[in-house]
């Protein structure tokens, strides 16, 4: 449940990044490497670099969000990492928890995991405003 709660506020964050910058972004490469045709006078290799040139913004701030969705990423695994850790180290030294004890030992980190998805839910807002910061820089 928490997981499914993560990824349809990430995919919220998404749709509303594609909608508020990047499609009028997109637009605008395609319309740039559109007008790169209009020059007859350019060679095949001409042509090819000026759509290059028009499409790179994009690319760059692709990169950009890929690079900002890994990291989040990580920052989750590590925190689901250190739940399973702490899961772990609450093990009886005897090797064979009770079931009553497996039981705690699984709501714990249940509880724990429900932590670092909230706590990586407050982090999107931030992300989000980060890649509208660098779609304005790249726009630039």
């Amino acid at each position: 449940m928490a997981e499914q709660k993560l990824n349809d506020a990430v995919s919220k964050m998404m749709d509303t990044l594609d909608r508020k910058v990047l499609r009028d972004f997109q637009k605008d490469g395609y319309v740039c490497a559109a007008k790169c045709f209009d020059n007859k006078s350019w060679s095949t290799e001409q042509l090819q670099h000026c759509v290059e040139r028009c499409q790179m913004p994009m690319q760059q701030v692709q990169n950009y969000m890929q690079n900002e969705l890994q990291s989040f990423q990580n920052r989750l695994q590590r925190c689901a990492m250190e739940c399973q850790d702490r899961a772990r180290d609450s093990m009886p030294s005897s090797g064979n928890p009770s079931d009553a004890q497996m039981a705690a030992i699984e709501k714990n980190m249940q509880t724990c995991f429900n932590h670092c998805v909230d706590s990586h839910l407050k982090l999107l807002p931030t992300l989000q405003k980060r890649v509208e910061d660098a779609v304005s820089q790249v726009k630039q």
